[in-house]
């Protein structure tokens, strides 16, 4: 079976959660905030986010994908709290905003490239 073809909005989709995922990562390097948690659910996106460029992920991958990127962010919250006790106790703000970019960007390309 030939791989899907990617698309423009596909590749804006991709282009977009990509920039979400290698912002994030730079802002937490740049704060000398890296935490394995949130940097592990960076990769598991930008993983599939080459798959699916690719042509090569499926719904199932997409699903499992985003679920294990949700639950990692939702561990790391469990453990780290909803405040930021090194930026005097402000809610997390950047993380939720983050994470739900990358959720509805995710979703969206998911239905794109799966329909």
């Amino acid at each position: 079976m030939k791989p899907k073809a990617v698309n423009t909005t596909m590749k804006a989709l991709g282009f977009g959660i990509a920039i979400v995922q290698t912002l994030d990562i730079v802002l937490h390097a740049a704060t000398d905030q890296l935490e394995l948690l949130r940097v592990t659910s960076n990769i598991v996106i930008l993983l599939w986010l080459v798959t699916a460029m690719l042509g090569k992920a499926n719904r199932v991958m997409a699903v499992s994908t985003i679920g294990a990127y949700l639950l990692l962010n939702i561990t790391f919250l469990a453990r780290e709290g909803v405040v930021n006790v090194e930026q005097a106790g402000g809610l997390r703000v950047t993380l939720f905003v983050l994470i739900f970019l990358t959720t509805a960007l995710s979703i969206t390309l998911t239905y794109k490239s799966t329909r």
